[in-house]
């Protein structure tokens, strides 16, 4: 991306805002460091003209990082997700040479969280590394991780077979004993797949609500300059809402997410259909609706369950931990505070 289309980006999104937030995303957003340089020393322009506050996130596989960059960071307060899959990292992330990133990587874990304690470690359950899922999470909490995000690879050429779908419910039982286990022992965490999943259920039908205008809120500027729904469709003129300096068709923008508002057919009488992520997120690649992947459904019918199990043994025990973490409002400020002093 230009740093005029960059430029132009950030003009767009502080319209009728006091606040914006930019997440440098990729691809690799490190292999463009000046270009991040130089974008947040416009903000740092803007911020002193006028009374407008930026927030930033990036997410890298970590190859790139240094301390230079890292005290930049700090210094603007760039919020990190750290993308490692532990010990199946020479498994599914290789170089160029097809030689393992795990050394790379793994080495630059301490100096990551010696700058920036709250980064995200993210990291995905594919097919061929689903039997390690439980592995992955527990390795980045001994690293110091306590932020900790994991996906699912639902991409039509991942080969899930009912074999690898069987492992992914045993591994997610192993993390299931991971969290009762850290929660018990009073370690502070968010374990993205488990605490959405907790959140789905205390919201109740607002719980997809926030997700969609949320998701409505952040539409993705393309290095050419056009803007779309969002970052999976990058790419694909069906869900391009305009440009960075034309500005955005909200009547587009509307009637796309509006398409995308209601649950799948197959989905409107699902028990679950509140709490699923995908119930509400089935537009295909021509804006239609399509069926939820069977893949998808079945990761929720899976996983919902066995996250209610977990949350049902904290709240009988009247667990402390469990309890200020999802029913006090005050406790990301509480935590925050004890962090400090």
């Amino acid at each position: 991306m230009s740093l005029e289309i960059a430029r132009a980006a950030v003009d767009l999104g502080m319209k009728n805002t006091d606040t914006s937030a930019l997440l440098f995303y990729g691809g690799e957003p490190l292999l463009e460091k000046q270009l991040m340089y130089d974008i947040i020393d416009y903000t740092n322009e803007i911020k002193k003209k006028k009374n407008h506050a930026f927030h930033f996130k990036m997410t890298t596989n970590g190859t790139l990082l240094d301390e230079e960059f890292l005290k930049f960071a700090q210094k603007s307060r760039i919020s990190i997700g750290f993308s490692c899959d532990g010990p199946a990292q020479d498994d599914c992330r290789k170089s160029q040479d097809k030689t393992g990133s795990a050394k790379i990587v793994f080495d630059k874990i301490p100096l990551l969280l010696k700058y920036h304690p709250y980064s995200i470690g993210m990291s995905v359950i594919d097919p061929s590394t689903v039997s390690k899922a439980s592995e992955i999470v527990n390795f980045l909490f001994q690293k110091g991780f306590r932020y900790l995000h994991t996906g699912v690879n639902y991409s039509t050429d991942a080969p899930w077979t009912k074999e690898k779908i069987l492992v992914l419910e045993e591994e997610y039982r192993k993390i299931a004993k991971l969290y009762l286990d850290w929660t018990r022992a009073e370690k502070k965490f968010y374990l993205s797949a488990f605490d959405m999943k907790i959140l789905s259920h205390l919201k109740g039908d607002a719980y997809n609500i926030d997700r969609g205008r949320m998701g409505y809120n952040q539409p993705s500027v393309a290095p050419n300059g056009k803007i779309y729904s969002g970052s999976k469709h990058i790419g694909n003129p069906v869900f391009e809402i305009g440009d960075a300096f034309s500005g955005i068709d909200e009547k587009k923008h509307k009637a796309i997410f509006e398409k995308g508002a209601e649950p799948a057919e197959l989905c409107k009488k699902c028990a679950i259909k509140s709490r699923c992520n995908y119930a509400y997120d089935n537009l295909g690649d021509s804006g239609d609706k399509n069926d939820v992947s069977p893949v998808q459904c079945l990761h929720e019918r899976i996983l919902t369950p066995i996250v209610d199990e977990v949350a049902g043994i904290l709240f009988k025990e009247k667990n402390s931990m469990f309890l200020h973490k999802h029913y006090n409002d005050l406790y990301p400020v509480l935590s925050l505070i004890e962090d400090i002093y």
